[in-house]
């Protein structure tokens, strides 16, 4: 069935938690918005560790006012469990024991609560974008068209909204990941620690257990495309970690759901972050940090810059302050993932390798933080894609 035209000033296409966030501020803000989410229940599943830093553990980033303001949101959600530390293990030959407290959440409640209230459209999705002389013309599968005079696009990687707008930049397989994450019940686990693990066995990522409360665990692992298209197995991978850890962290632990996976960019922003009157958010725009995996935080303050630049009706805004106060940090975290690179390419020297690294400049390191090492790494993504429309890099500063 065909409905009118719906007219607003902002569309908002994907509800994760960049999306969410970008809605509640336009809604703060006075600004007549709507959300559009392919899925009936947003965030279900979430496939992601539901693991955020404290904010007094990474100043470096959090003094940022779309930082400070994604916090406050993320406050809307109940914290379900506190971190008090971080054990990093390379293949049982060195384990790290890093000081960063911070806490999980449920990203279905978080995003849940912040789209209350706002207009939304749910268990539908856009498949057409018309560029009108100045506005948009959105039309979603299931016949909704909805006139906008701007977009906001956090519909993930890779994003059908860019492509939709004529943007096909991709990017090569070893600037993205498989993730792959399960709920387990692990009765064993310490609950105040979360568990990283990094073997030959999760090339150019790690495997993870994240305690999330109530005796469950996110239980996931990370692995680089590049290594997928050659022989890794992620499903295989992650049973591995799991059958290695039977008689540790998850004595007695039992799946709960079959593991759920996304491909996500982990190369700072790769593309453009603004196509005509269109700005791209969350993962869209590759909000994840190279280094850590994280982007539930800058995710949220970069929908939440993009809300405000189109409050202000000038998104040349959002490109300055996206970098500045999130694309920036994201930088350094590439810079740090040349050592990773490195690591995983020349696994034999890992035991020397890692023995070299004080604890503390570890914690920086995971942390995305800069340091003296940092600043003498040659970054830039270092490989082209294979599309000749590719027009970003890795990290792109704004034009």
């Amino acid at each position: 069935m065909r409905i009118g035209h719906e007219a607003y000033k902002v569309a908002v296409i994907g509800l994760g938690p960049a999306g969410a966030a970008a809605l509640k501020r336009l809604s703060e803000l006075g600004v007549n918005a709507i959300g559009i989410e392919r899925k009936k229940t947003p965030e279900e599943p979430a496939v992601c560790g539901e693991f955020l830093p404290e904010e007094s553990d990474i100043t470096f980033v959090s003094r940022h006012p779309s930082v400070r303001k994604a916090y406050q949101y993320i406050r809307c959600a109940r914290r379900t469990n506190t971190i008090r530390r971080i054990f990093l293990e390379f293949n049982g030959f060195r384990r790290f024991q890093l000081s960063i407290g911070g806490f999980t959440i449920s990203r279905k409640e978080m995003v849940n609560r912040l789209i209350e209230g706002s207009e939304v459209i749910t268990g539908d999705d856009v498949i057409s974008i018309k560029p009108l002389e100045k506005r948009y013309l959105i039309k979603t599968r299931r016949g909704r068209e909805i006139v906008s005079e701007y977009i906001i696009a956090a519909d993930g990687f890779p994003s059908l909204t860019r492509r939709l707008l004529g943007d096909y930049t991709r990017l090569e397989p070893v600037d993205y990941a498989v993730g792959l994450n399960l709920k387990m019940y692990t009765p064993n686990t310490p609950q105040s620690d979360i568990y990283m693990f990094s073997s030959k066995d999760t090339p150019g990522g790690y495997a993870w257990i994240i305690p999330v409360g109530g005796d469950l665990s996110n239980v996931g692992i990370g692995i680089r495309f590049n290594y997928v298209k050659g022989s890794a197995n992620p499903l295989e991978a992650l049973q591995k970690f799991i059958n290695y850890e039977r008689e540790n962290y998850l004595k007695d632990s039992k799946p709960l759901e079959s593991p759920k996976g996304k491909l996500i960019p982990v190369t700072g922003f790769y593309s453009t972050p603004l196509i005509g009157k269109t700005l791209f958010v969350g993962d869209a725009l590759g909000a994840v940090n190279p280094i850590n995996g994280g982007g539930i935080f800058t995710a949220m303050a970069l929908g939440i810059l993009a809300a405000e630049s189109l409050w202000l009706e000038n998104p040349s805004i959002y490109v300055e302050r996206s970098w500045s106060e999130v694309g920036k940090a994201l930088a350094i975290g590439r810079k740090y993932r040349v050592l990773v690179d490195f690591l995983y390419n020349n696994w034999s020297l890992a035991p020397v390798l890692t023995g070299m690294i004080p604890g503390q400049l570890m914690t920086k390191i995971l942390k995305g933080e800069e340091t003296p090492i940092e600043k003498i790494i040659i970054s830039g993504r270092g490989t082209k894609t294979s599309y000749p429309l590719q027009r970003g890099q890795a990290s792109r500063r704004p034009q």
